[in-house]
């Protein structure tokens, strides 16, 4: 997340808005922020509902954290204000997510 709230001036100037959705449950996520100062819109998703709506529940065998029963497939989607899916980014290994700067270039080549 750090990552990412170093790119808020950048998002803000374009009128990007961040939303994450984890596993965390909402009071883990409150600490994680204050922790690292973020101030993305963060949603918990601790039963999976929302990821396995969207069809991005990893089912590939895999040790999980303590605790979790299932994970979701690392995904960024760049939706613009009509609710259109613009660009999407996905990782076959958990602990990766989308690089800021790869989300930069889509969000400027979505914005052309």
């Amino acid at each position: 997340m750090r990552r990412w709230e170093e790119l808020r001036p950048e998002l803000n100037n374009r009128e990007v808005q961040l939303v994450t959705l984890c596993t965390d449950t909402p009071k883990q996520i409150r600490a994680g922020m204050g922790k690292h100062g973020a101030r993305a819109m963060m949603l918990s998703d601790r039963d999976l509902a929302v990821t396995r709506q969207y069809g991005l529940e990893n089912t590939a065998r895999m040790v999980k954290p303590p605790g979790i029963t299932g994970l979701p497939i690392p995904t960024t989607i760049l939706v613009d204000r009509e609710g259109a899916v613009r660009w999407i980014d996905q990782s076959a290994d958990y602990q990766v997510r989308s690089q800021p700067d790869r989300v930069l270039a889509a969000l400027e080549a979505a914005l052309e």
